[in-house]
């Protein structure tokens, strides 16, 4: 059973920051940065966020869910973005992870408890609040009795990643303030509108780094199914077999099944979250799965390299003026290139 912990009603103020001017005296539209959730691909958010101060981008504000939240509460606690990647880094290979998890047995209420994940995180944030953060944040997490989604924006941060970042299923849920409450991506994966009913912005980024349908078939786990020889093909029969029985997380079995069925009602959300942004930035991985982060240099660079291609349509959002909303940009990265359309909002 997880130790209730309870989060301080004070938190950060709603007051609009002062506005910024660019040359001439020209209002330079509040833009805000929208993270989503997506387990190790979520790392791409780095990438994306080097970019972003490489070209001098201001964010007035960040929305994470997930992995999303954890990488926006470390950058508006005061992390740069090469510190980002110094972070990635640290799990550099599976033992890594798993020193991270602290089983539950027996797992009734997940496979692990998430409190090491959570100490992890507080080595940078402490007990720091969302009062203490450099830009305004908000977090997402889903409420499991009211089966709603839930806005952190005031108490521990920690605390509310903590809940944001719970995998159903995998991560015990996490009780916060008497509430129980799990991954943020259940219920709101790419949480676009609710930034923008928080928090006066002019224009939205948005970075989905969940897969697509073809995506999600094309990198089943189907692993030790090649080989040339008919040797090694028999013991990956055999091997495959196994692992089938003992691993949850293996394809086709239980857990595999839970978050397939959850991610089809995911990309049902996502879809309409992209249509409320101004600019969607996608980055696309050549294979990947939830949990491979010790393959944190390619989620970086698909982030970089998404976020490059992105910066006409993010730059042209500089040079529209706050009052004038009435068209949004949408660019998404495709595996061969990159489209910029322009469609009513």
């Amino acid at each position: 059973m997880n130790a209730q912990l309870q989060l301080p009603i004070r938190g950060w103020s709603r007051a609009e920051e002062s506005s910024k001017h660019g040359s001439g005296g020209r209002t330079i539209p509040r833009i805000g940065l929208v993270l989503s959730s997506g387990g190790a691909r979520g790392l791409a958010h780095a990438g994306v966020i080097q970019v972003l101060e490489e070209e001098g981008i201001p964010i007035a504000a960040v929305a994470g869910c997930s992995m999303g939240a954890y990488v926006g509460s470390l950058w508006t606690s005061g992390l740069n973005g090469a510190q980002l990647e110094e972070r990635a880094r640290e799990i550099k290979d599976r033992a890594t992870l798993k020193s991270l998890m602290d089983f539950i047995i027996p797992p009734s209420q997940g496979l692990i408890r998430g409190e090491k994940l959570r100490r992890h995180l507080e080595r940078d944030l402490g007990s720091k609040t969302f009062a203490e953060l450099e830009k305004p944040l908000i977090v997402i997490a889903t409420d499991l009795d009211r089966l709603t989604p839930h806005v952190f924006d005031s108490g521990i941060v920690s605390h509310a990643v903590h809940a944001s970042s719970a995998i159903p299923a995998v991560c015990a849920p996490v009780t916060l303030d008497g509430r129980r409450y799990t991954d943020g991506g259940a219920s709101e994966p790419l949480p676009v509108t609710l930034l923008k009913k928080r928090i006066p912005l002019d224009r939205v980024i948005a970075v989905n780094v969940m897969p697509t349908p073809d995506d999600f078939e094309a990198n089943s786990d189907r692993t030790f199914m090649s080989g040339d020889k008919p040797a090694f093909q028999v013991f990956s029969r055999m091997f495959r077999s196994f692992w089938q029985k003992v691993n949850l997380l293996a394809y086709g079995n239980v857990l595999d099944t839970f978050r397939r069925a959850l991610m089809a009602a995911q990309l049902h959300l996502i879809a309409k979250e992209e249509a409320a942004a101004d600019v969607v930035i996608h980055p696309r991985f050549a294979a990947s799965t939830w949990h491979d982060f010790e393959n944190f240099g390619q989620y970086l660079q698909a982030g970089r390299d998404a976020a490059s291609d992105a910066l006409p349509a993010i730059r042209a959002l500089l040079q529209t003026e706050t009052n004038l909303n009435q068209e949004t940009i949408s660019h998404e990265l495709s595996p061969q290139n990159s489209r910029l359309g322009l469609h009513a909002a």
